[in-house]
């Protein structure tokens, strides 16, 4: 009887190995700054009730590694909530962002993370590329090429689509797509989405507010959950903050 017990015990436990062997991909040879020390690893994946136990971050920004020609935060409030904030990222001065990049992993047949990173294209006055910034991205995916505003048109506003958090044992995406509207000095604006116009995965929210006249935005700063292991969901990028410059 108790032989019997233990081969249905072991029984159990291969079939949950192999239930989240076929739910969540496993992605190797990710190194770099996404490595979790052992302890902080298993912190991160306890179960708990309904949800999972993740990083979470509401970290506001410091005047640390912030650009002094910054006026004003531009934030959306439907962002994921897994993750930390990466540093801030700015144009060189004398420049802002006119066109941007994102970087995308395809649909997958398990674990999908979509959006992974965001890059901003500066311009000068003079429509002189001078340079590209990014904050803290995900590993996966590719960029998929980039959009910009019409000359003398800067980003002013944006708006984030993010899927809302899916429930135990499901997979989450969080963030799936970015556009902008575009501005003129004389305050005509436009919105800007790379085709196909939308991601995957979750619904677009508000838009954020509008840089103050005669300001851009000139950087950038991304919310992204590091890889999380083996046979665990990964959201990769899911939020994020531009900086209005003057």
């Amino acid at each position: 009887m108790v032989i019997k017990s233990i081969r249905t015990l072991v029984g159990f436990m291969l079939v949950g190995q192999i239930f989240c062997a076929g739910f969540f991909r496993v992605r190797d040879g990710i190194g770099g700054e996404f490595e979790m020390p052992a302890d902080e690893t298993v912190n991160h994946h306890l179960e708990t009730g309904n949800d999972i136990t993740r990083d979470y971050d509401e970290t506001e920004v410091t005047e640390t590694g912030v650009d002094a020609r910054f006026v004003e935060m531009l934030r959306v409030n439907n962002g994921g909530p897994w993750g930390k904030w990466g540093p801030a990222k700015f144009c060189q001065e004398g420049s802002f962002a006119v066109g941007y990049d994102m970087k995308i992993e395809p649909k997958q047949l398990t674990d999908n993370t979509a959006l992974n990173a965001i890059k901003l294209i500066c311009e000068d006055e003079d429509g002189k590329v001078t340079g590209y910034v990014t904050s803290t991205e995900g590993p996966w995916g590719s960029w998929v090429g980039q959009t910009k505003c019409r000359k003398h048109f800067y980003f002013s506003s944006f708006d984030l689509q993010v899927e809302k958090y899916q429930g135990r044992m499901k997979d989450d995406t969080a963030a799936n797509y970015v556009k902008f509207k575009c501005r003129c000095r004389g305050g005509r604006t436009y919105e800007l989405v790379k085709p196909p116009g939308h991601g995957l995965w979750g619904t677009w929210g508000a838009w954020s507010n509008q840089c103050p006249n005669r300001t851009a935005v000139c950087g950038i700063q991304t919310k992204v959950e590091k890889p999380r292991g083996k046979f665990r969901d990964d959201t990769a990028l899911n939020d994020v903050r531009f900086f209005c410059c003057k």
